[in-house]
């Protein structure tokens, strides 16, 4: 990193391609090799290797300069401060060490990226450019993961990724300090940021839009996709936080107003599907009725789950009788949200308390406590798909305009 690679660009591109591509191999494989890894010598391995390999990283860097010449106390502090930066974070997933491999994914990945970079680029932006490449492979390595079977797409792991790229340029251009790199931004890198700046902008974007409604649609219309309904897990989903008086909260795909409809419309057929399911074929209902393929029962089936669930832990716990009452009270406000805005759907599921039951659980339950229901808790409610596609908009269209005038600069 102190001198340009002595080999030909398309090589040092080729080297980022392969290791991309070996993160995005180890995708379908990662489950495996995790259970191998826990069943042979333990999961925190995982992030016993971490450590080392930051902690050799960090030495061997040190050595590294030191063959070229005195480092000072601040270039050491630098290089230090981001070793315990990555073990700190590596730390923190202590309780699931698989997802620590990420940091030496992408840390990697950063130092591929800055190599090729520095074929055509010798000013500061370079650390910008390579940290945005490094989350576009974070970008894509997270869509591969939610079409492989027991994966899941995360926005966090999207953040790591970038976060690992980026704590590595903060390591070159701080500890290192290349001499390659020199002066200040030149018009044609800042182009080269925003371009990929603005292509990283657009696959999060899509990553985001990427919905229930439209998995279902395109699922449907596109040969080969169709496996993509019977899947539980979405990249993310947007919908309501309700509060209703002497109920509590509780969050929906849907408005008010929608689930009246539909359970006026859908209520009978719904019931009877609800009416054959039993606690013992919980889960495969919810893989054949899935937020992509039938959001509204999918809803419906875990509200009853959880109501009949605290219900019979309630009766478990009838030797404490606080922890008695918190159970009730759940059993109680999930019962009062179905009644009140599934109303047709569990009058045809035969799943309707009896007046005993329902007196029961209301004297018995706490009316003043607070209550904000587990379903459906992953539902981003602050914000909406326009205000992410406003907010997309407005990020491209300043790089838009930064990259007018940097080419404005360019034919002065």
């Amino acid at each position: 990193m102190y001198a340009r690679p002595p080999s030909r660009e398309w090589i040092s591109w080729l080297l980022v391609a392969a290791w991309s591509l070996s993160i995005f191999a180890t995708v379908p494989l990662a489950r495996a090799i995790q259970r191998l890894v826990r069943e042979s010598v333990g999961e925190q391995a995982f992030l016993y290797a971490v450590l080392v390999a930051v902690l050799v990283a960090f030495l061997a860097t040190l050595r590294l300069l030191r063959g070229l010449g005195p480092i000072s106390p601040a270039r050491g502090a630098w290089l230090a401060g981001v070793a315990a930066v990555y073990a700190g974070y590596a730390f923190t997933l202590r309780g699931n060490p698989v997802e620590a491999i990420h940091f030496l994914e992408y840390g990697l990945l950063g130092v591929l990226v800055f190599r090729a970079l520095t074929h055509h680029m010798g000013d500061p932006a370079i650390y910008l450019a390579a940290a945005l490449v490094g989350g576009i492979v974070g970008i894509l390595d997270e869509a591969i993961q939610w079409i492989t079977p027991e994966r899941v797409w995360d926005l966090r792991d999207i953040w790591f990724n970038f976060f690992a790229a980026s704590l590595v340029q903060v390591g070159i251009a701080a500890g290192i300090r290349p001499p390659l790199i020199t002066g200040t931004p030149t018009p044609s890198s800042v182009r080269l940021c925003c371009r990929i700046a603005a292509l990283a902008t657009v696959l999060l974007l899509a990553s985001l839009l990427n919905t229930a409604p439209r998995i279902a649609w395109y699922a449907e219309r596109i040969p080969g996709l169709g496996f993509l309904r019977e899947r539980s897990d979405v990249m993310l989903e947007y919908g309501h936080l309700h509060e209703v008086p002497e109920i509590g909260r509780f969050r929906s795909r849907f408005s008010l107003a929608e689930l009246e409809r539909i359970d006026a419309e859908r209520g009978s057929e719904a019931g009877r599907i609800l009416a054959g399911s039993s606690e013992a074929d919980y889960q495969s209902f919810l893989t054949r009725y899935t937020p992509i393929s039938d959001p509204f029962l999918h809803e419906a089936r875990v509200h009853l789950f959880r109501r009949d669930r605290y219900l019979a832990t309630a009766e478990r716990h009838l030797e404490d009788e606080d922890w008695h009452r918190r159970d009730l009270t759940v059993a109680y406000r999930e019962n009062r949200i179905l009644e009140r805005f599934f109303p047709n759907t569990l009058r045809h599921s035969g799943s309707r308390f009896s007046p005993e039951r329902r007196a029961y659980l209301a004297e018995r339950h706490f009316p003043k406590k607070a209550y904000e229901s587990r379903v459906s808790s992953h539902l981003v409610t602050r914000i909406g798909e326009r205000h992410v596609v406003a907010g997309a908009a407005a990020i491209l269209l300043a790089l838009l305009g930064i990259h007018a005038a940097a080419h404005r600069r360019m034919d002065r």
